[in-house]
């Protein structure tokens, strides 16, 4: 179940689906955005709205980026971690990167209530001008 709706809010993101993404995330989901990303794109999110407005909108009036997921590890708790590459490019510069990410999501019932972000933040920030 945890699987179908990471995959869901892949989607919904790489075509800026509000509805969707709103649709699938807790009222009081609870984001983490990897320390150190550019634009003080980082650190936590509170809250559904937080995360949606503050990280991964921001992040995409920076960047066209998409997740590019390789591997799907189920945690014995029932979280997920998802590893894979962020392709994408700067949107000031039209410079590409490529970085690292590692996602670790929690669920409830049919909703995502958490998500961890490790990511090469290094690599984000010399796509910048």
């Amino acid at each position: 179940m945890i699987e179908e709706l990471v995959r869901r809010l892949y989607e919904a993101l790489a075509t800026g689906d509000a509805a969707a993404v709103a649709e699938l995330l807790a009222p009081d989901f609870q984001g983490s955005i990897a320390p150190g990303m550019p634009l003080e794109l980082g650190g936590p999110k509170d809250g559904m709205a937080a995360m949606r407005d503050d990280g991964w909108w921001a992040i995409g009036r920076a960047f066209s980026v998409r997740v590019k997921p390789e591997e799907w590890i189920p945690c014995a708790d029932g979280r997920l971690l998802v590893i894979g590459r962020y392709v994408g490019r700067a949107r000031a510069s039209g410079r590409p990167f490529e970085a690292e990410v590692a996602h670790l999501w929690s669920a409830a019932g049919d909703r995502l209530t958490s998500v961890h972000q490790f990511t090469d933040t290094v690599m984000w920030r010399d796509a910048l001008p």
